[in-house]
């Protein structure tokens, strides 16, 4: 049977992938990055070895797979070979740890610990293995990668000059910050271990990478922009490596330079699917929901439209040939080939990820006409755009009906932070129909205290969530209701939470003029078409901030 092929893609697309070399993918991939990790072995075992550690650090765990068991058929007693494999079978910043199948490696080196640390020729080698046994004994997660960073600092004690202890220490204490939570005192001191090394080695891929997540907590983001900058470069057929930047320029509003990452990563990940034989699933719509977001950002609107049709046929592809990259070997459709760790999508997760896109698009654009009539949805992002769009449409019937199923989720939702967002979405619309119907105070009141609950939640590490921010809302409803001074103020709060944000900046451009303060009016619509310098043509707010610019009101 002959391997399904990709979906078609855009033009840009095909020019990034012809950028990358997609016509050479026979060939072995350049080492993507540089790291000095000397061992007891030499030769082809120990450049295997150590190509295999640089994918680790830019999370490309199936490659790093290849590469330890390379390394160990060249040498079959190279212990750290079966470290480094080990080692990625756990995924600890994506909370996903394959303990059975990291046991079952060390256990091919060795029977016990104490066999294993023999096999390791010198002191500093079985330092190593000392640190990772307690990665995979029993207990809880989060004490486990606590101990293997606190054995990995041992290690950078005892050998001052060794830059894979620290970077690998880094990296274990970011995985002790429980999924969904923040942790500076934890991040920064990630960080700041990263950053030390990325001075001395500026081609290092692990210490760029890991000081973008240590810094990626919507505080400290500016922080990370050298090493985005940095490892923007380094790996130019990793789609992880390259997504990865972006969570430096998403939250500051560098719009071209996040779509930038983003195109270049997706691109990457449909080259690696098509190299490697994979399933079209296995392509990295992480990012491709983030490049969405991006092109709403600049005025793409067209641009975002093929990203979501790229995550439909990749859905109806997933449907049709019962595609599934979390199962593996006989379980894979013929003539594909899995992911050992389990990488992709199934159907409902390409589900989830287009109905955000369809959501979003309709939000970033004001465009509630293309949800008149509408009933169905598959996500709450979804539901929330429906009901926001049917009170636009003056559809109150369908608006009570989607309110009442936001309140639902808000109560039965059993992860509490999406519960919180779920409560605030449900106000947004709430009060959107208390102001409809007639109730302004009342509506504004719910605003209010929505923008207040949203403003006490950590800032956004991404996209905004809700995907509507209750504060833009709150700032439009004032303006609209003849408060333009008061809406200005709250616009400018949003800026700070939400810098370069273009629905925002052109709100405030507008709110600015109708209270007289022609200064600022003209700042904002200047930044706004800066932003939109590449935005489709036939846009309408094009034409309105250029009024707002020029000090014309209409």
């Amino acid at each position: 049977m002959t391997r399904s092929s990709p979906p078609v893609l855009s033009l840009t697309f095909l020019t990034l992938l012809a950028l990358l070399g997609v016509a050479g993918l026979g060939a072995q991939s350049p080492q993507p990055g540089r790291i000095s990790f000397p061992t007891s072995e030499a030769g082809l075992a120990q450049a295997a070895f150590e190509r295999g550690v640089v994918y680790l650090h830019n999370f490309e765990y199936d490659e790093a797979i290849l590469a330890f068991r390379e390394a160990q058929k060249l040498s079959p007693g190279f212990a750290m070979a079966f470290w480094g494999e080990a080692l990625s079978y756990t995924q600890p910043l994506w909370y996903n740890d394959q303990l059975p199948r990291a046991r079952d490696v060390l256990t091919r080196l060795g029977p016990t610990a104490a066999a294993r640390a023999g096999k390791a020729p010198t002191a500093r080698e079985k330092a190593y293995f000392a640190a990772i046994e307690p990665l995979f004994g029993p207990g809880d997660r989060i004490v486990r990668f606590r101990a293997f960073a606190d054995r990995l600092g041992v290690v950078a004690r005892d050998y001052p000059g060794d830059d894979e202890a620290r970077v690998f220490q880094a990296l274990a204490l970011l995985a002790t910050i429980p999924e969904g939570t923040r942790n500076p005192e934890i991040s920064l001191k990630a960080g700041a271990l990263a950053s030390d090394v990325l001075k001395r080695n500026p081609q290092h891929p692990g210490a760029a990478h890991y000081v973008l997540h240590a810094y990626d907590d919507g505080e400290h983001n500016a922080m990370a922009l050298p090493a985005a900058r940095i490892y923007a470069k380094l790996a130019p057929q990793s789609s992880h490596a390259l997504h990865m930047p972006s969570h430096a320029f998403l939250p500051l509003g560098m719009w071209d330079e996040a779509a930038a990452s983003d195109e270049a990563s997706f691109a990457a990940s449909v080259a690696w699917v098509k190299r490697t034989g994979r399933t079209v699933n296995q392509q990295d719509f992480h990012s491709l929901s983030w490049l969405h977001y991006e092109y709403l950002q600049q005025g793409r609107f067209a641009k975002a439209r093929e990203t979501a049709a790229v995550v439909s046929r990749a859905l109806d592809e997933t449907m049709r040939t019962g595609g599934n990259a979390r199962t593996r070997g006989a379980d894979m459709p013929a003539g594909h080939m899995a992911s050992e760790i389990g990488r992709g999508y199934d159907a409902a997760g390409l589900r989830n990820e287009l109905a955000g896109m369809r959501a979003r698009s309709v939000i970033e654009g004001s465009d509630w006409h293309l949800m008149k009539g509408g009933a169905t949805f598959d996500n709450v992002d979804e539901l929330f755009a429906l009901g926001l769009s049917s009170v636009a449409n003056d559809e109150y019937g369908r608006a009570d009906s989607a309110l009442s199923e936001l309140k639902k989720a808000s109560g039965t939702v059993p992860d509490r932070d999406a519960a919180e967002v779920a409560s605030i979405m449900a106000d947004e619309v709430s009060a959107l129909l208390s102001i409809a119907r007639g109730r302004p105070e009342e509506g504004l009141t719910v605003l209010a205290r929505a923008a207040v609950r949203e403003a006490a939640r950590p800032k956004p590490i991404a996209r905004p969530y809700p995907p509507k921010p209750a504060g833009e809302l709150y700032a439009e409803a004032l303006a609209g209701l003849g408060q333009p001074a008061a809406a200005e103020a709250e616009f400018r709060k949003v800026l700070q939470r939400l810098p370069r944000r273009p629905v925002s900046l052109l709100g405030l451009a507008r709110a600015a003029a109708a209270a007289g303060d022609t200064a600022e009016a003209r700042r904002a619509s200047t930044e706004f078409l800066a932003i939109w310098h590449a935005a489709d043509a036939d846009r309408p707010e094009i034409a309105e901030a250029r009024r707002l610019r020029d000090g014309q009101r209409r």
